[in-house]
C-alpha cells in the first residue's frame, strides 16, 4: 500500500490520512512483534505499514515511542483484556470465564508484553505503561470477584487481589507454559483451582 493510495478499510474512516498512517504504523509494529520479531526494525515497520522511512520518523521519534504507543493500541485491539459480564454469575462460573480470557489474552499478546517489559529499566514511559496495564487488570479482579472480596478485611482483600492478579499475569503464563510445560487447558485449570482456593477459603474466621 502506498502513501498516495490511502485506504480506509482499517476502521478509521473520516479520520485524517496522517492519523490513519500513524495507526497503520503502530499496527504494523504490533503485528510484527506478534509474529516473533523482537523487536522489529524501523525498515520492517515502514514496509509493513506501506509508508516511507521519512514518514515513519515524522510520527515516531524512536522505537521506544512506538513501543509505548503500541501498548496503548493493544488495549484497543485486544478486548480480551476485558472480562465479559464482569461480576455476573456464580463464583465457579466467574472464575472459569476469567481464566479462559486471561490465558487466551496471553497466548495472543505475550510477545508484545515481553518486549514492553524488556525496556522498562531504560524507558520510564514503558514502565508506566506496564504498571497501568497491571492496574487495569487488578481493577477487573476487584470488580469481577467483588462479592467474595467484600467479605474480607481491607488488608486480606488487597492480598487476594494481588494474588489473583499476579497468578493470572503474563509472567505467570510464561512460567506455566514454558518453564513447566503446562498446556493452555492445564494452565486454566491450575489458575481456576488457585483462585477458588483464595476466594472460597478466604472467609473471615
Amino acid at each position: 500500500m502506498s502513501e498516495t493510495a490511502e485506504s480506509t478499510s482499517d476502521g478509521f474512516q473520516g479520520t485524517p490520512a496522517s492519523t490513519r498512517r500513524r495507526v497503520r504504523a503502530i499496527d504494523a509494529f504490533i503485528d510484527l512483534v506478534l509474529e516473533g520479531n523482537l523487536p522489529p526494525t524501523t525498515e520492517q515497520v515502514a514496509e509493513r505499514a506501506g509508508i516511507s522511512m521519512a514518514t515513519l520518523f515524522r510520527y515516531f521519534e524512536n522505537l521506544n515511542v512506538m513501543r509505548r504507543d503500541a501498548a496503548l493500541r493493544m488495549l484497543e485491539r485486544f478486548p480480551l483484556l476485558h472480562v465479559s459480564d464482569v461480576g455476573k454469575g456464580p463464583l465457579r462460573e466467574r472464575i472459569e470465564r476469567f481464566v479462559v480470557i486471561r490465558v487466551a489474552l496471553w497466548e495472543k499478546v505475550h510477545l508484545l508484553a515481553r518486549l514492553q517489559r524488556s525496556i522498562v529499566l531504560q524507558d520510564p514511559d514503558a514502565a508506566q505503561m506496564v504498571d497501568f496495564v497491571r492496574g487495569v487488570m487488578a481493577d477487573e479482579v476487584r470488580e469481577h470477584f467483588a462479592p467474595e472480596l467484600r467479605r474480607l478485611t481491607a488488608a486480606r482483600r488487597d492480598d487476594a487481589v494481588a494474588l489473583i492478579a499476579s497468578l493470572t499475569s503474563v509472567e505467570s503464563w510464561e512460567q506455566f507454559r514454558h518453564a513447566y510445560g503446562r498446556s493452555p487447558l492445564q494452565t486454566r485449570r491450575a489458575w481456576a483451582q488457585a483462585i477458588d482456593a483464595i476466594l472460597s477459603g478466604g472467609s473471615e474466621r
